[in-house]
């Protein structure tokens, strides 16, 4: 009995004291393997320096390190934030302590992972911990990659079963491996900066989603002056075009990639040859005589020529817009500042990518002329009867427009390597780019290459360098030059069809009842220039980190290149060629080199919920132009088809060489202060300050400063419950800008030159010594917004920009012995509005629609001019009808001066032309012309919609131009019927007798301009909607590509310029200047010249060389 007592009582014992003790002490002892795993795992080591990186980055190269996972959502802790850091073996539980907890982000270790979560929201590290805890007895696995619109991978992308906590997310790789369940249908994949996505598992065990960039990209960090910043803190004008923007079109001048894709700025082509170039206006134009081009920045190098530029080599473009965003750059930022910044390379496996297009271009449209028995009637009206005789008319009937055009191509080459490791990243490409022209000999090719390096050589120090070496090759075909003699588009409108191609003695036919020119051969083959351009733009760089969140920051570059212009002239084909004083030879050798120097200081710090950076710096840049010119006349004509360098030493006669020196240097200070609270209130303030050898020593230095702010609205309590708003935000900002581009190095000196034989001197130009660069002080006020769960954006801005001291060549009177000179004598406003939506329309999985519409007004006016003018009319000649352009207070730049046509008399068939007081008549008095219409547009617009269907996408790009006016000056030519010259079509409807009602007059007999004077007839609508590109690509699936070693394969095909709609009679609408091409006169001098007339002589057309349709093939292969 006391046996089973004794028993009882040790079992009652040690089931309270002795087991539970036990269980303690099994407990203590796991926790405390716990606690020396979490110990062990805080006590990693890890070495890292990194300056401005996104915290998602950092913590994967941690992850890397260490190999221990991290896990967290990346919204909730804001991963998107950049930080600066400096450690070298320090432990993870140091970057948590000294970089994660300033930034309010709390820890939790469970098991071998560290979670991460706001220190505010604890509740968040019990949903990341469900998720990491064990699931029934899953009976499968699901891996797979997310990827990016352009294939890349994404980093720490959410992937979540739908309806559950469970998930994971992607690795540096983008690559992710998840535990499902039977009843498990649908995946949800998310990540910061892209539109959420739901993807059907389907019983697929390997998956490749792909993830669309979000509409609203707050979080998108954009390029600036000196730095960058995230979209959301943005309180500047500034538009961005993207490497995805311009993907699979057709462009050879990276200026293009802007046209219609950017707010604010319009882009013109020059002329339809190749290599013609573009004409770039941001907020409209506000210099008369000296630059209206934007800056440049290419990888932090300032330039004003961008031609030499791969296309395909750009990552993105930062246009900036407004004073608060460029005034950072000074003297040089009046017009705007586009920032391009070059791929880079990557850490992690290296990938080849080659991509190539071939397209066929054709004109877009075809003028109709009369042929030779219309001709015949016409002239025989004219000159009497017989003048053209029917033998005349069976020996030749040529359509010469049908003869000059042709289809042209163009083609494309690119193959780039990148990759790279943790310490040193590359960037390496190769590129040739094709053109050839719809009228001979026109061509361009561009031959370049690439290589960007970045190595991290220490934990505080990273180097860099970006090189860029390029050698392109041009030959001109003269075109819109003026109406007379104006180059071979004009040419093949006005030469008779009864002119024969050649002589019988070869050389090229006349027509001998008009002009007595040479009909279009002439200047296809009478004559040629050639232009080769090598160029070599380098910079070396170092990121220096002094101390926690101070980095020095030093960068030199140079930008050189050597420019052969070469010109001849055949002194057999040609009537000009055979003037034994005509220049048979000339040649231009142009070298420029500019160096740059720029060494700045970057601060960036947080303390409590304020973000302050700070910036300071010197630079200073100087360029060095040598010019050589050689000429020869007099060549015999069996020397002719000699090599040049062979026909130039037999010319008779050679002109004494010239040599032209010009050189500038401009030293600056600049600095710059952010500041933002809680995300919630933004300030910027940007101050500048240059020093310029372009002018007198006494007007050098000016200062230019700017401040912006910025409110976001979304963030304050009282919006928390508007569930349609995820973002909006006011801006405004007000700053100065100067501009010295366009202005000559010497302008503020009187020039004179030495004969080289006699030694005589003579006086060239005057200039005062008061010169002084133009200023332009410009107000901002802006909004942006996201609507629709990120699925639609808006942004809206409004300026005004007042320009003083505008550059001016002020005529002289004739006793001054100078034409003109130059004065700081005017004023110019541009006022307007710019907006940008981008939506997504459909998001699912197979099926996505996105829309991007951006559209800009601006309206430009001149406000004064020197000594009280109201008025001057020197541009824009037409022959024998005086000028057709005037520069007018209340007017804009570009405005057209000349007659109000008022319909053709029935009686006799007079053009008719209303007076001053209302009256009509036939000879009007030069007192009856008024500004009869504007060349600048009231808006241009750009709209892009892009469609795609599981592995489909369609991409439509519409641009336009809306409310400016062309004047037709070739159309003047082609229906005055003055003389024996080819008349369009329209001729065909002229007044012939008493009592005709028609718009056209009749024949001018007696030689009188008066029925084709500068007029409203010839001045039309040059409004315009193109549908510039059209491209309907194909991805092939990952799966298919791995079983042939690639990575990822798109083909495309694509059509440029295939449809617009104009009411605008001639060959384009799209008209930039009078004159565009490179001529036997072409001197670089005139580069650093003032030079009014390409900034008011816009919208003349003189027969220019039009823009082509193309079509076009496409690949782009990856490994």
């Amino acid at each position: 009995m006391r046996k089973k007592q004794l028993i009882a009582l040790v079992s009652t014992v040690m089931r309270n004291t002795i087991v539970p003790l036990i269980l303690i002490l099994l407990c203590t002892v796991t926790l405390s393997a716990k606690d020396s795993k979490a110990q062990e795992i805080l006590d990693r080591q890890l070495s890292l320096s990194v300056n401005n990186r996104t915290l998602v980055k950092v913590i994967a190269n941690i992850q890397a390190q260490t190999g221990v996972k991290f896990v967290y959502s990346s919204n909730a802790i804001q991963a998107d934030r950049k930080v600066s850091l400096r450690m070298v073996n320090k432990t993870i539980s140091q970057f948590i302590e000294e970089i994660l907890k300033p930034l309010n982000i709390s820890y939790k270790i469970v098991e071998d992972k560290i979670l991460l979560f706001p220190a505010t929201q604890p509740e968040a590290a019990v949903k990341l911990e469900a998720a990491l805890s064990p699931v029934q007895a899953p009976p499968g696995t699901i891996t797979g990659r997310v990827v990016d619109d352009h294939g890349d991978p994404v980093l720490g992308a959410s992937i979540a079963v739908k309806g559950t906590s469970r998930g994971t997310t992607t690795d540096i790789d983008g690559n992710f491996k998840l535990n499902i369940q039977e009843s498990d249908k649908v995946l949800v994949v998310s990540s910061l900066g892209f539109t959420s996505t739901e993807v059907v598992i389907n019983n697929q065990t390997t998956l490749t989603i792909k993830l669309a960039a979000s509409v609203g990209k707050l979080d998108e960090v954009i390029v600036v002056g000196y730095g960058s910043q995230r979209k959301k803190d943005l309180t500047g004008a500034v538009s961005v075009v993207t490497a995805a923007d311009i993907a699979n079109r057709p462009i050879v001048d990276a200026g293009e990639a802007l046209q219609g894709k950017a707010a604010g700025v319009q882009v013109v082509s020059n002329s339809g040859k190749p290599g013609a170039g573009l004409s770039i206006r941001i907020r409209g134009a506000s210099s008369i005589s000296a630059g209206n081009e934007p800056l440049y920045v290419v990888d932090g190098i300032p330039m004003t020529d961008i031609t030499s530029l791969n296309p395909n080599d750009i990552a993105s473009i930062s246009v900036l817009k407004d004073a608060a965003s460029a005034s950072i750059y000074g003297t040089r930022a009046a017009n705007g500042v586009v920032v391009i910044t070059t791929k880079r390379g990557v850490s992690g496996k290296s990938s080849i990518d080659f991509s190539t297009y071939y397209g066929i271009t054709s004109p877009s449209k075809m003028l109709p002329v009369i042929n030779a028995k219309q001709y015949q009637d016409f002239v025989n009206e004219l000159k009497g009867p017989g003048t053209v005789t029917d033998a005349m008319v069976a020996a030749n009937n040529i359509n010469w427009p049908d003869e000059v055009f042709r289809n042209g191509n163009q083609q494309n080459y690119q193959l780039s390597v990148s990759g790279g490791t943790e310490k040193t990243q590359h960037y390496i490409s190769l590129n040739y780019a094709d053109q050839t022209g719809i009228i001979k000999p026109a061509i361009y090719n561009r031959a370049s290459a690439r290589v960007n390096i970045t190595t991290k050589a220490t934990d505080w120090l990273t180097v860099m360098t970006n090189t860029s070496m390029s050698r392109s090759h041009f030959n001109d075909s003269k075109d819109n030059q003026s109406v007379a003699r104006g180059g071979v588009v004009l040419s093949a409108l006005e030469t008779p069809a009864i002119t024969p191609k050649f002589n019988p003695d070869g050389t090229i036919g006349l027509n001998t009842l008009g002009n007595g020119w040479e009909n279009p051969l002439g200047s296809i083959l009478g004559s040629w220039t050639k232009n080769i351009n090598d160029r070599l733009i380098s910079n070396i760089g170092a990121d220096v980190k002094l101390w926690k969140g101070l980095v020095f920051q030093s960068r030199f570059g140079i930008d050189y290149s050597n420019n052969k212009n070469t010109y001849f002239l055949d002194p057999f084909l040609t009537t000009n060629g055979r003037n034994p004083g005509t220049t048979k030879h000339q040649q231009i050798k142009l070298n420029n080199f500019t160096w740059l120097s720029e060494q700045t200081l970057h601060y960036e710090t947080t303390f409590g919920k304020s973000h302050l950076t700070a910036l300071a710096g010197w630079t200073v840049q100087d360029s060095h132009t040598e010019q050589t010119s050689i000429s020869g006349s007099y060549l015999k004509p069996e020397y002719r088809n000699l090599p040049w360098e062979q026909s130039f030493l037999r010319d008779s006669v050679h002109a004494p060489p010239t040599t032209y020196v010009d050189e500038w240097a401009l030293i600056s200070y600049l600095g710059r202060i952010t500041y933002d609270y809680d995300d919630k209130y933004l300030f910027q303030a940007n101050v500048r300050s240059d020093n310029s050898s372009k002018f007198a020593p006494g007007n050098r230095n000016a200062v230019f400063p700017s401040f912006s702010a910025g409110w976001r609205i979304s963030r304050e309590d009282f919006m928390k419950d508007v569930t349609v708003i995820n973002d909006l935000k006011l801006r405004g900002g007000w700053g100065q800008n100067g501009n010295q581009e366009g202005i000559g190095s010497y302008s503020y000196l009187p020039l004179s030159s030495i004969d080289p034989v006699t030694g005589a001197v003579t006086p060239k130009s005057i200039a005062p010594e008061s010169l002084t660069w133009e200023t332009s002080t410009q107000t901002n006020v802006g909004i942006d917004a996201t609507l629709l769960n990120n699925r639609l954006s808006f942004t809206a801005d409004f300026y005004v920009k007042n320009t003083k001291n505008v550059l001016i060549n002020l005529p002289l009177p004739s006793q001054a012995g100078f034409a003109t000179a130059p004065v700081n004598g005017a004023a110019t406003r541009n006022v307007g509005q710019e907006f940008l939506i981008s939506s997504r329309n459909i998001d699912q999985p197979d099926l996505k629609w996105s829309t991007d519409l951006n559209i800009s007004f601006n309206k430009n006016e001149v406000t004064r001019i020197f000594n009280n003018i109201e008025f001057l009319n020197a541009w824009g000649d037409v022959d024998s009808r005086g000028k057709a352009i005037a520069l007018a207070v209340g007017s804009g730049l570009g405005a057209f001066y000349g007659y109000t046509a008022a319909g053709v008399d029935p009686a006799n068939g007079d053009q008719l032309y209303l007076t001053k007081d209302g009256k009509t008549t036939h000879n009007p008095s030069p007192t009856d012309r008024t500004v009869i219409g504007s060349a600048q547009p009231t808006f241009v617009y750009g709209l892009t919609n892009t469609l795609t269907y599981k592995n489909f996408d369609l991409t439509v790009f519409i641009q336009g131009s809306q409310g400016n006016k062309i004047f037709n000056a070739a159309r003047l030519e082609s229906e005055a019927m003055i003389f024996g010259i080819n008349q369009s079509t329209a001729i065909l409807n002229r007044w012939r007798k008493e009592g005709d009602v028609t718009d056209i007059p009749g024949v001018t007999k007696d030689g009188s301009t008066n029925n084709s004077l500068i007029s409203t007839r010839f001045l039309e609508n040059g409004s315009y909607l193109r549908f510039k590109t059209i491209t309907l690509s194909y991805r092939f699936s990952p799966e298919l590509l791995r079983h042939i070693g690639l990575t990822a394969a798109t083909i495309y095909v694509s059509g440029n310029n295939l449809i617009t709609i104009t009411k605008y009679k001639g060959f384009d609408p799209e008209v930039s200047s009078n004159g565009s091409g490179l001529g036997a006169a072409a001197d670089a001098t005139q580069a650093t010249s003032i030079n009014d007339n390409r900034n008011i002589s816009i919208g003349m057309d003189n027969g220019a060389y039009p823009q082509s349709k193309m079509f076009l093939f496409g690949l782009n292969v990856s490994l």
